[in-house]
């Protein structure tokens, strides 16, 4: 049993379009394995109008699009109920409805009195999950897991580490602890070019700290060929890996945080679990 993870956050939006949510049951069964108390927000967004001149038929139009997509939230909070209950995981189940810059500050609330926070990957650049995923990791100062699609099953037996010796990776490795130390193998990763790669040997230095904990590591550098996030794709592959653990990165654009180049790449190209922190 996993140690140390008693509480899971699942997140998950209802915009009115039919989408799965690999997120609800890899949470669920995360919360299984670590006999975790699940609390699940399956949240509609609500829609406001802007403006008071809006005609009494946009009005109506807007309140039959919310109240549709407040029942779709409440039939997916009733599943999670039951795929909770019978997965014989505890869970508490919420339901709001909220205007977006809301539904972000509850989630990012919740979030801060949880182990972890485990939402489904968005491909899209701009919208509200994408908006959510940044808003959870850049604010809520706890590790969030992005899932994408086919991943409904946690399995946490092959890891491999995204190391290149910044705070955020250092902050990744100590907040997934409790993973690395219950894997069957962990690969720490290294992707540089040949010039840093001749200089050191990136990695070498947190495989002690982590054999220290119990964890079962190697070591591996590569040179990058072309895109460092193709790089690392690659070797998930060969790794057999199930779960991709490594710091957020994020530049500033015109006052707001904007994911950096390669935590950008890997949300949109990823096939295994995403353990982020910042």
């Amino acid at each position: 049993m996993l140690q140390n993870i008693k509480s899971v956050l699942i997140g998950m939006t209802e915009e009115g379009i039919d989408e799965p949510s690999a997120a609800l049951a890899y949470g669920i069964s995360l919360a299984e394995k670590s006999g975790a108390h699940a609390t699940i927000q399956a949240a509609s967004l609500k829609v406001v109008l802007g403006s008071t001149l809006v005609n009494s038929m946009g009005a109506n139009l807007v309140a039959a699009h919310n109240r549709r997509l407040r029942e779709l939230a409440a039939a997916v909070g009733e599943r999670a109920r039951g795929d909770a209950a019978a997965a014989g995981v505890a869970a508490s189940v919420e339901t709001p409805q909220l205007a977006y810059g809301q539904l972000v500050e509850v989630f990012v609330a919740q979030a801060m009195v949880h182990d972890i926070a485990i939402v489904d990957s968005e491909t899209a650049t701009v919208n509200a999950d994408r908006g959510l995923i940044e808003a959870l990791l850049f604010e809520s100062g706890r590790p969030v897991m992005v899932i994408p699609e086919h991943c409904d099953t946690f399995k946490g037996k092959r890891i491999v580490v995204a190391w290149d010796a910044s705070p955020r990776a250092a902050r990744a490795v100590n907040d997934a602890m409790s993973f690395l130390k219950a894997a069957e193998a962990v690969e720490v990763l290294a992707v540089g070019s040949e010039k840093e790669l001749s200089k050191s040997i990136p990695g070498a230095e947190l495989a002690p700290h982590l054999a220290r904990h119990g964890v079962n590591v190697t070591v591996k550098n590569l040179v990058s060929q072309g895109s460092i996030a193709a790089t690392i794709a690659d070797q998930l592959d060969l790794f057999g890996a199930d779960m991709l653990v490594m710091g957020a990165f994020n530049h500033s654009l015109m006052r707001e945080w904007v994911l950096g180049g390669v935590t950008e790449s890997m949300l949109k190209e990823t096939k295994v679990p995403l353990f982020l922190s910042y």
